[in-house]
Parts: structure tokens; C-alpha cells; sequence
């Protein structure tokens, strides 16, 4: 499902048509809130649904799996847009930075920060193609250069 919601996704940034038309809405709000969560247009909601209803068959899920499925992901979907940073987060807690949580997705939340951070739960692909925050390098004074 995420790497589906990110091939959706990355158009809807990149295309300033696509992204008046479809996307613009979600992100009204620089600051990322729980109810930006189902603040989405009727194109954006139908290709969501898609993602997942394509993983879902492809990985031939049982329906009891897919009704847990929509209670989960109901749930993640709301802490990624809660901007809250807890220790008991996700992002805290998987290791090796793999799950992206709310504190990225707030970053991509936030004007210049629209153009990184496309996937919604795990980091691979935004690191894969290079839609991070870059990090500014910061020269250090020491007593050689003062």
C-alpha cells in the first residue's frame, strides 16, 4: 500500500495542475492536523481506496484481515496527521528510522517541505529517491579558526 500511495503521491506534488486540481485542499493547513486526515478530494479519496484495495488482493489478504486492515490503517492514517511526537510513536520506536510518523509528515506538511517526504509510513522510497530534508552542514568554530 505505501509504495502505491507514493507512486500516487510524488504526481500530485510534481504536476502543479494535478496538484490545484486534487492535492492543494489536503494541504491547506501548514501545520498538519488530524483532520486533515480525511480532508481530501473525491479524486484523491478514490485513488487512497485503490492503493488499497490493490495490496489487499495482490497479497490475497482473507477478510478478516482486511476489515483489521481498515481498523489499522484508519488509525495510523489520524497519528500521522496528529503532530504529536510521543515516545510510544512509531517513528520511535521502529528501528534504524524506517517508519516515518507524524514528525515527517508534519515537515511535508509545511510549505517548502511539500516537495519531500511523499510516503506515508515508511521512509525507503523518499530515501531511495532523495526526497529528504537535506541537512544543512554547519562549520563548527574552533580555536584554529576564532
Amino acid at each position: 500500500y505505501d509504495l502505491f500511495f507514493f507512486v500516487t503521491h510524488v504526481p500530485l506534488h510534481k504536476v502543479p495542475f494535478l496538484y490545484k486540481l486534487c492535492h492543494a485542499r489536503h494541504h491547506y493547513n501548514a501545520e498538519a492536523r488530524a483532520s486533515d486526515t480525511i480532508r481530501l478530494t473525491a479524486i484523491e479519496e478514490f485513488t487512497d481506496v485503490a492503493c488499497s484495495i490493490a495490496a489487499l488482493r495482490i497479497l490475497h489478504a482473507h477478510p478478516i484481515s482486511r476489515t483489521l486492515y481498515n481498523f489499522v490503517i484508519t488509525g495510523l492514517l489520524t497519528d500521522l496527521h496528529c503532530g504529536y511526537d510521543t515516545p510510544w510513536q512509531l517513528q520511535n520506536v521502529v528501528p534504524f528510522g524506517l517508519w516515518s510518523g507524524s514528525r515527517r509528515h508534519h515537515r511535508h506538511h509545511q510549505g517548502a517541505g511539500s516537495q519531500m517526504y511523499y510516503q506515508k509510513f515508511f521512509t525507503y522510497a523518499d530515501n531511495l529517491f532523495d526526497f529528504v530534508e537535506k541537512q544543512q552542514h554547519v562549520r563548527v568554530a574552533t580555536p584554529t579558526t576564532l
